[in-house]
Formats: structure tokens, C-alpha cells, sequence
């Protein structure tokens, strides 16, 4: 239904001599690393791509004599062509030395991996230490620690490493283990990961089942940049998944509700839906979908929806989770609704059919959040979006204007909107409604241009303020420095300067000799 075709596109990573990088990748394959420099003269990289904020921080560690590079994500997408958007930052400065170097605008966090975010107004940047792969300190208090579970997952890691050799190593794919150094403006490679990047390949770094067990994140990592980047996963790092892919169960659900959220949330969700059911993972993540996954009209349904919230992240429009999971899990609450439905009417104590409605809300989300732990506002929301459908497929029985004025309309008529393209049956409620939809963007679409207007206004004000201090300011620093000059001109002339003392010396003796000072 929606194809997917591979696109060449000129990027920087054509410049490279092929056989230097496939030679490089060899040596790194037999010795465990093997260390490639580039320019990114060489390789017609415009730095002016990266935030000028990240290029600081790099610059104040250097000037405080620690090695510091731009590394993952950041750089894939410069060798690609593409504008990045987030910066990391990999140092051999510990957590506590960063943030004295940062004082003001930085915080250390999270306690599996400690990081270090330096803050410029919106803008993070995550500083990170160079990791080890030895074995952790015995040393008592040291902080430096490695914690596995039995399975083999890391459950702390912050033995920190000496050197951005080691820290590669534990990396997790080798395209994402390419560091710049943006002051000498030069990219190094340890991994063959700029073979890659020019083959389309993720390889995972060091042995793939240890790797997994450490992290079984890594798995779903590899499927999201398959989708995403189109590029071929290697044979030793595809391999393990399918049998490894229950470890994803041991991992925090609230880590796991951040990861749904880049795989489907961030432009590639139909590639991502995709590539999950081809490997067996989509079931994993969504257990209460997995039964509709052989039913035709569920995947159009799915797919369909992914298209259009793909699209709108090109539109540089915000995708919100509780649509995602809405839509997902759409019809896993209406057959349960269907099946309730006929137990109620077979039933000899009949139970209110608000209360066995919020009972199989309430079971859903429940499931669910054992594998991605859903914030209360997302899961308030995919209640209230669900009781909707209820309310607007019912049109002769609701008081119209109320469900209009209700905050949760416009998103209910886009979803019913959407059910109704594989629904026919919606169609008298998708006409009955749009006008009341179209009414209600308009009134909304004036909030916020009145929105937007007091929000220019307080910024005109502000900057008016600002632009009058400065004037006052200015005018202030004119005004000394016009009586200094006229003070230093007073004294420029010589004759009247020693006329003037001249003076000053005669009443000083006058007086000194009424006073009988100079009497010896």
C-alpha cells in the first residue's frame, strides 16, 4: 500500500577512497581497532551545521586540557547530508570535573550511566566520560562501578575510560562510534565506521549476544535505524535478535516508553511498524495487538495512520504518544467491547455500562504499561479519546454543542476521521461532525493567533526595555567620557595649566608665611 523505495543521495561520505575505508574496516574486524583520520576538508563537511553552543563546550573543556569530540548521532547525520539536531559530547573529564568547569548551567543525571547535561537556554548538551570496557575498581566509595543482573545486563556502568579508543569500544553500532574533534576539524574512526556508513551497514561493535545482554535496547536500536537510515543490518548483528528478543521483557518499562516513542514518533514509523512484524519484536512491545497482526484491515489501518504522522513530522508538526498508542491499540478494545458487549446482554445482573467500559479502559492500559510504563496524561488521554468514538458514532443521542466545546474534539475527529477510511459505516458521523470540526479549528486557530500575538507583544515590550536600558546605559558612559575628555583638555594647555599653579603656589606661601611656617 505505501511503498518504500532506497533514494541515492549525494553525501560527503562520497569523497572517501573506498578501498582506504574497506581496508580500515578489515583491520578493526582482526585487531579489535583500528584507527582511521580524516579531515572534514576532506570530506566537505560544513561545520557551520553544528550548534555554535556544542562547539563551546568542546573548546572550554579543551582549554581546561581534557580531550573532548562530538560523537554519535550528530555526526552520522553530517556524513549523511542531513542537519542535526542533538549534540553529544564524549570527554575524559569525569561527571564532578565537568560540572566544575559548567557551574551554573549544568546537572549530572541518571545513575545507570552518569551524564552530564550542559544547558544554554533550550538547548542540552550531553557530556558523557569515556568508557571502559575493564574490569571495575575494587576500590571501596569510588563511584566507579560495573553492576550486571545474571542475565548479563548492565544494571550500572561508570567505569570510565582513559581514552577515546576504549570509550568506542563500548559503543554500540560502529556507525555511531565516529568522533570530531571540530577545533583541529578532523573525524576519527576506530571501528570502520565510515565503511559502513558508505555501505549502509549497522554492525554492532564487540561480540552482538554479550552486547545485547547487556543491553537488550540494542535490539530495537538496530531495527529503528534500519527504518530510518534504509541501511542493511549485518548478518552477525541480525542474528541473534529473534532468540535474544524476550531480554527486552528485563528492561525498565519507563526506558521502554521513550524507545516506542522514537521508533514510531520521529518520522519513520511505517518503516519501523514494518521492520518490528518482520522480526517477531511488534508483538513483543504491543502484546495485546499481536493476535491482529495476520488481520489485513488492522495493518492498513496501523500502517495508514504511521504514513500520515510520518508525514506531519516532515511538517515539522508535533506527533503525540497518546495517538500513537490510541491507534495501535484501537481495535484490541474493540473486539473486547464487542465480546463485553454480549456477555452484557446475556447477563443476568447487569452491570452500568459506564463502569464495564472504564473496566476494560482501565485493563488495557493496565496490560500495556507493563511493557512501556505510559505517563498518567497519555493514558488520560487515550481514555478520553476512546470514550469519544463512543460519543460521536452515537449522533442521535448527545448534546452536540457541549461535545464540541470539549478540548479532546478536534483529535477525536481526526481519529474518527481516520476509522472512517476503514469503516464505512462512520460515514453519516465523519459528515455529521465536520462542521463542528471545522468551526472549532477556526475558533481554535484564533486562540492561538491571539496567542501568538501577546507573546510578540510581551517580546517587543521586553525588547524595548532592554533596547531603553541600553540607550540609558550608553548615554550614561557618553556622559563620562565627555567630562573626562573635557577635564584632560582643561590641563592639555600648558600656559594656562602653569598660570594656574602659579597661583595656587603663591597663596600656599602667603599663607604658609602668615603661619610662620617656614620660620627656621
Amino acid at each position: 500500500m505505501f511503498g518504500f523505495r532506497r533514494i541515492k543521495i549525494i553525501t560527503p561520505l562520497d569523497s572517501l577512497d573506498i578501498s582506504s575505508l574497506k581496508s580500515s574496516k578489515a583491520l578493526a574486524k582482526k585487531h579489535g581497532s583500528s584507527k582511521l583520520v580524516v579531515s572534514t576538508d576532506d570530506l566537505r563537511i560544513n561545520l557551520n551545521e553544528i550548534s555554535s553552543y556544542a562547539m563551546r563546550v568542546v573548546a572550554t573543556l579543551q582549554k581546561h586540557h581534557y580531550e573532548a569530540y562530538l560523537v554519535g548521532g550528530c555526526i552520522r547525520d553530517l556524513l549523511l547530508g542531513k542537519k542535526p539536531k542533538d549534540f553529544d559530547v564524549s570527554t575524559n573529564a569525569t561527571p564532578e570535573q565537568i560540572r566544575q568547569i559548567f557551574v551554573s548551567n549544568s546537572r549530572i543525571i541518571g545513575r545507570r550511566f552518569k551524564i552530564v547535561h550542559v544547558l544554554q537556554g533550550k538547548e542540552i548538551i550531553e557530556v558523557t566520560t569515556f568508557r571502559s570496557n575493564k574490569v571495575a575498581t575494587s576500590k571501596p566509595h569510588s563511584g566507579r562501578t560495573r553492576v550486571k543482573a545474571e542475565s548479563g545486563m548492565l544494571i550500572r556502568d561508570n567505569v570510565y575510560g582513559k581514552n577515546i579508543i576504549e570509550d568506542s569500544q563500548r559503543r554500540d553500532f560502529t556507525i555511531n562510534a565516529l568522533y570530531l574533534d571540530p577545533v583541529k576539524k578532523v573525524i576519527y574512526d576506530f571501528n570502520g565506521g565510515l565503511y559502513d556508513m558508505q555501505q549502509g551497514v549497522i554492525d554492532i561493535i564487540g561480540d552482538p549476544e554479550t552486547r545485547y545482554s547487556e543491553d537488550p535496547v540494542r535490539m530495537i536500536r538496530a531495527l529503528r535505524f534500519c527504518a530510518k537510515l534504509g541501511f542493511k543490518i549485518s548478518r552477525r548483528t541480525l542474528s541473534p535478535i529473534k532468540k535474544m528478543a524476550s531480554n527486552l521483557n528485563a528492561v525498565s518499562n519507563a526506558r521502554m516508553f521513550e524507545e516506542v516513542n522514537k521508533l514510531f514518533l520521529t518520522g519513520h514509523g511505517l518503516q519501523t511498524f514494518r521492520t518490528l512484524r518482520k522480526y517477531n519484536i511488534f508483538e513483543l512491545l504491543f502484546p495485546a495487538a499481536g493476535e491482529l497482526l495476520d488481520n489485513q484491515n488492522y495493518i492498513n489501518f496501523v500502517e495508514y495512520a504511521l504514513s500520515s504522522s510520518d508525514k506531519r513530522y516532515q511538517e515539522d508538526k508535533r506527533n503525540m504518544p497518546h495517538f500513537l498508542y490510541a491507534v495501535i491499540l484501537w481495535a484490541v478494545f474493540q473486539k473486547r467491547m464487542f465480546i463485553s458487549n454480549q456477555t452484557y446482554n446475556s447477563a443476568v445482573v447487569l452491570v452500568p455500562q459506564n463502569k464495564l467500559i472504564s473496566g476494560l479502559l482501565n485493563d488495557i492500559i493496565t496490560e500495556q504499561n507493563r511493557i512501556t510504563d505510559m505517563p498518567m496524561a497519555v493514558a488520560d488521554s487515550i481514555r478520553s479519546l476512546w470514550r469519544m468514538q463512543l460519543t460521536l458514532d452515537d449522533i442521535e443521542n448527545c448534546n452536540v454543542d457541549e461535545i464540541a466545546a470539549r478540548n479532546i474534539f478536534r483529535a477525536s475527529y481526526d481519529f474518527l476521521t481516520l476509522r472512517g477510511k476503514f469503516e464505512p459505516y462512520l460515514k453519516n458521523a465523519v459528515n455529521f461532525w465536520e462542521p463542528y470540526y471545522i468551526k472549532s479549528k477556526e475558533l481554535a486557530d484564533k486562540r492561538k493567533a491571539k496567542k501568538e500575538e501577546l507573546i510578540l507583544g510581551r517580546k517587543a515590550r521586553k525588547k524595548e526595555k532592554l533596547a531603553q536600558k541600553k540607550r540609558a546605559y550608553e548615554e550614561k558612559l557618553a556622559s563620562k567620557k565627555a567630562k573626562r575628555k573635557a577635564n584632560e583638555e582643561s590641563f592639555d594647555d600648558e600656559a594656562n595649566l602653569s598660570a594656574k599653579r602659579k597661583k595656587q603656589l603663591e597663596k600656599a606661601r602667603a599663607w604658609r608665611a602668615a603661619m610662620h611656617l617656614d620660620v627656621k
